[in-house]
């Protein structure tokens, strides 16, 4: 026989529910970081607030990161009864979470005290004036 996945459904969340990222947030500014090395003018915007050594970690974080699957956390996801799911892609954390909560059966609302962030992205967006949207929770993510 053909084994196939158990198959969740993402709108099962409940008061109390913990949001999980399995991923830091900040790949898109770690990569765009990483091509405003070599160029002058984009370079001297954020060099008071990040090294190029961290630049250059921050991009093999990225990379790292893009190239996880998310199979490990699905499988987790699957094991401990997980009542809701998504990923965080092109329309940034704060969209899918918006969509996540519109899909639930219940009436919920997602509280989100804390975030994982690549290190100096943050601070990288910020001297960018929110360039990307890392901060407002729009920059896409892109992840395996």
């Amino acid at each position: 026989p053909v084994l196939t996945p158990a198959l969740h459904r993402p709108d099962s969340a409940v008061p109390g529910d913990v949001l999980v990222l399995t991923k830091p947030l900040g790949t898109h500014m770690a990569v765009t970081a990483h091509q405003w090395l070599d160029i002058p003018e984009r370079w001297n915007k954020i060099k008071l607030v990040v090294t190029r050594e961290e630049v250059e970690l921050a991009y093999q974080e990225a990379v790292s990161s893009m190239a996880t699957l998310n199979r490990t956390a699905a499988g987790l996801m699957c094991a401990f009864g997980a009542h809701a799911a998504t990923d965080v892609t092109g329309f940034g954390v704060l969209g899918h979470a918006r969509a996540l909560a519109a899909q639930q059966r219940s009436d919920v609302a997602f509280v989100i005290h804390n975030l994982p962030v690549i290190a100096r992205m943050a601070a990288v967006s910020k001297a960018c004036g929110g360039r990307g949207g890392l901060l407002q929770g729009t920059a896409p993510e892109t992840s395996g």
